[in-house]
């Protein structure tokens, strides 16, 4: 920055490597060009009908290129040196985003904003990368580390346990009903068997076992027989 800044965005050049004595007037700022990153700390924002939730928002983001003397005219009032850009950060860029968060969940009810988390956050991100944008940074990342109400939280937690004991009581009466059906098909299977087995066919049986015999039979009482083996 050359004559105390005097003439706008004229009164600024960008430069590079080592710069000598700075004369009267002028300043040397430096704009780090490589991505940044910034971790907010976390906010609660309100949905529409006053649902409480809680973002934790983490986004990285890089000056736009040729755009480093248009921040330093808008922002050399937040210091300069090292620090600079973390200042930018947190008097700028971190307002920026908490403010998107908060502007868009007033979109939403507190059961919409859960059903709807995907667009929730993807129009955050949409409005966010516009705003960065006019204040010549670019957005390349943003997570929101969003949390319901513990109200909401714990009705989610115990929807979800009713769920699985749900399917557990399924899965018994499944089981139970596949065990009485193979109890009632091995009572029939037995009923058959027995049936089956009547006093004429057991006799029919005794008497192809002694036909189809190759040792002698001796018929005693015509009730016991002597089988004599060759």
């Amino acid at each position: 920055m050359t004559d105390y800044g005097r003439n706008g965005i004229e009164s600024f050049t960008v430069v590079t490597g080592a710069q000598g004595p700075l004369g009267p007037g002028s300043e040397l700022y430096q704009v780090p060009m490589f991505e940044q990153k910034s971790d907010v700390d976390a906010v609660q924002v309100s949905a529409r009908d006053a649902g409480m939730f809680t973002v934790d928002p983490t986004y990285t983001y890089q000056v736009t290129r040729t755009k480093g003397p248009s921040i330093i005219l808008n922002y050399k009032h937040l210091g300069t040196g090292e620090g600079f850009l973390d200042n930018v950060e947190a008097n700028v860029l971190d307002k920026l985003a908490i403010d998107a968060y908060r502007e868009e969940a007033r979109n939403y009810t507190t059961d919409s904003l859960m059903n709807n988390l995907g667009s929730f956050e993807r129009n955050v991100e949409e409005k966010l990368k516009l705003k960065f944008a006019a204040k010549f940074f670019t957005l390349n990342t943003l997570t929101s580390g969003l949390t319901p109400p513990k109200s909401m939280a714990d009705a989610i937690e115990k929807r979800n346990n009713a769920i699985q004991k749900a399917n557990e009581v399924r899965n018994e009466l499944e089981t139970s009903k596949m065990l009485l059906e193979k109890a009632r098909i091995d009572a029939e299977t037995n009923r058959v068997q027995s049936s089956g087995l009547t006093k004429e066919v057991l006799q029919q049986q005794w008497i192809e076992a002694i036909r189809n015999t190759r040792n002698k039979v001796i018929i005693t009482d015509g009730k016991t027989p002597i089988i004599i083996g060759q």
